[in-house]
């Protein structure tokens, strides 16, 4: 508050007045700066992205690699397997022992009729160990 001598009052006596600022409205912000200001965002953004961008394609190219490697080994259990079509094998998964006929192999699961009849689908993930 900005405070003054009154000098118009009568009698010649000095009273001191407050008087308030009248709030100015803000100033507009010209066009060509909000583009700017945009731009430098976008900017920003994009160069995040980038790193983001990256840093996933670090990530996806080791396990790439890693699928590869089991991929590997999981052809190794697939020539085994081919070795021991139509004998009996038992497979162990996460579910327990599976006992019984290997009938057939397919690119991601190997079938097996179990001695009393029923067929067992088991996907090649699912296998633990073969006897």
């Amino acid at each position: 508050m900005r405070r003054y001598w009154n000098r118009s009052h009568p009698n010649d006596c000095k009273v001191i007045k407050g008087k308030r600022k009248h709030k100015h409205a803000k100033k507009s912000i010209p066009v060509l700066s909000k583009l700017s200001r945009l731009r430098w965002r976008l900017i920003k953004s994009i160069s995040q992205i980038k790193l983001q961008l990256r840093r996933l394609t670090m990530r996806v190219n080791t396990l790439q690699k890693q699928v590869e490697s089991s991929y590997g080994a999981r052809g190794n259990v697939i020539a085994y397997l081919r070795s021991r079509l139509n004998t009996r094998i038992t497979i162990e998964t996460p579910a327990g022992p599976i006992f019984g006929t290997l009938v057939s192999i397919g690119e991601d699961y190997i079938q097996i009729t179990e001695p009393n009849g029923s067929i067992a689908i088991i996907p090649q993930r699912g296998i633990l160990s073969i006897e």
